[in-house]
């Protein structure tokens, strides 16, 4: 099996960085970035910040055209906070084209466009007049705040979803919301702040990309960030592997062994801390834990999750991301988890998996994978195994030849319709702060 480059588009040639920033420089290419390439009925959309921090957005026709871009002229972000993402969904019943964006425990900043853009591309021209003003409220009268780490996701009836979280990091709870022929409606509390875990008396649930899987069930893995009483504010209260599913898309809920642990019926209060049977995995509390990494369902209904974080045999705790090891959490169809460390690491990386069995881990590979401040950069890297392994045998089939900043993500929809790595990925500037290209590289596997 190889991995061969077959595209290398250019979404924005001018798309931001910036200059420093507490929790890195890139915008565009963060894993909490839950969608920000998709395509659909043959058009591949990105949604980004353009130079000068201005909300953007692009499409092109697969597999080669040229990408068009709007760039709204009545919003940009002047800020140094790279969680202040943007995201975008379709929601292939009326083909309207929505965006999320620029959040850290802001209003919620939405717009959407006007019914049938995706379902007909060629009869409409890309421009701004295409989308309504932005707006706090997905249903009118009920404006949100403070809104972080929005993500969209289709539903197999082709309704979309938003998952979305109300409160702080250490201090939120995270609600599920559908949008139809009669517009958003909150669905409930999918993760709760409360309960007693250690000293911390409160804590903010970080799930990886939500994702329905082959049999239409929809599978949520997470951490748990805590909040404790002697004032830890880093990526050590991060902790264990959980997991839950739903089989009635997002309103009932299940742990590990098929019982039911949730009901967003507007009245309960999700999945907590206390919540028997979802943690399947057990990491270090105050030991160093990367939240939200990667997800996927394959062919065979396993569930594939890697982790980013400090060895649990390590001799003591880090915040040192040049310490820290990739680890491959799977679940087989007799819900059994396992766990296998990996021979290689880097920055946060995406995982997907082919129909036979074989694993592909997108990620990207530097010397310095610390970015707080400074984002170093890292080689954007495909490394893969096979499930006759048990995904223990892994080899690089693929390396970039440019460095880039932020971390990969993929079309999952390209991916899952042609089998194609479709890549989102920023080069990296000439200098801290100047604008560089936002790509798609698309990789053929073979």
């Amino acid at each position: 099996m190889t991995v061969e480059r077959v595209g290398d588009s250019v979404v924005d040639a001018a798309a931001l960085n910036l200059p420093s920033g507490p929790f890195g420089t890139c915008i565009n290419g963060q894993t909490f970035q839950q969608e920000a390439v998709v395509s659909f009925r043959g058009c591949q959309y990105a949604a980004y910040f353009a130079d000068g921090g201005v909300l953007a957005v692009a499409r092109r026709q697969l597999p080669d055209s040229p990408w068009e871009t709007i760039h709204f002229a009545d919003y940009a972000i002047h800020h140094d906070d790279v969680h202040n993402v943007a995201v975008i969904g379709i929601c292939p019943q009326d083909g309207t084209i929505h965006l999320s964006f620029d959040h850290h425990g802001h209003p919620l900043h939405y717009r959407r466009s006007v019914p049938e853009v995706a379902l007909r591309p060629g009869d409409f021209a890309w421009n701004a007049s295409l989308f309504g003003a932005t707006t706090s409220a997905l249903v009118p009268g009920q404006p949100l705040n403070p809104v972080t780490y929005p993500q969209f996701f289709a539903t197999p009836e082709g309704k979309l979803q938003l998952l979305y979280r109300l409160g702080a990091s250490g201090d939120g709870d995270w609600y599920l919301a559908e949008y139809g022929a009669a517009g958003w409606q909150v669905l409930g509390m999918l993760f709760s702040r409360a309960g007693q875990y250690e000293t911390s008396s409160s804590r903010s649930a970080y799930p990886n990309p939500v994702r329905y899987g082959p049999n239409h069930r929809l599978h949520i893995t997470w951490c748990w960030r805590e909040r404790p009483r002697e004032g830890i504010r880093d990526l050590r209260t991060n902790h264990d592997v959980c997991y839950a599913y739903s089989d009635d898309r997002g309103r009932t809920w299940c742990n590990n062994a098929g019982q039911t642990i949730a009901v967003l019926d507007g009245k309960s209060t999700g999945i907590s801390i206390a919540t028997p049977g979802t943690v399947v995995q057990t990491t270090r509390y105050l030991w160093g834990q990367m939240n939200t990494t990667t997800q996927w369902i394959d062919a065979r209904r396993r569930v594939h999750v890697i982790n980013w974080q400090q060895q649990q045999d390590a001799p003591t705790a880090s915040t040192d991301l040049n310490t820290w090891r990739y680890y491959h959490y799977w679940r087989d169809p007799d819900g059994v988890w396992h766990d296998n460390p990996l021979p290689f690491y880097g920055r946060k990386p995406q995982i997907v998996v082919d129909d036979a069995g074989t694993a592909y881990v997108v990620y990207g590979q530097g010397e310095d994978r610390r970015y707080h401040g400074q984002d170093h950069g890292s080689r954007l890297t495909v490394a893969i195994a096979s499930e006759s392994t048990g995904w223990t045998e892994w080899r690089t089939v693929w390396q970039a030849d440019r460095i880039s900043v932020g971390e990969p993500l993929l079309d999952l929809d390209r991916w899952r319709n042609e089998g194609i790595l479709s890549v989102y990925t920023q080069d990296r500037p000439e200098k801290p702060g100047a604008p560089s290209a936002l790509r798609v590289l698309d990789l053929s596997v073979r």
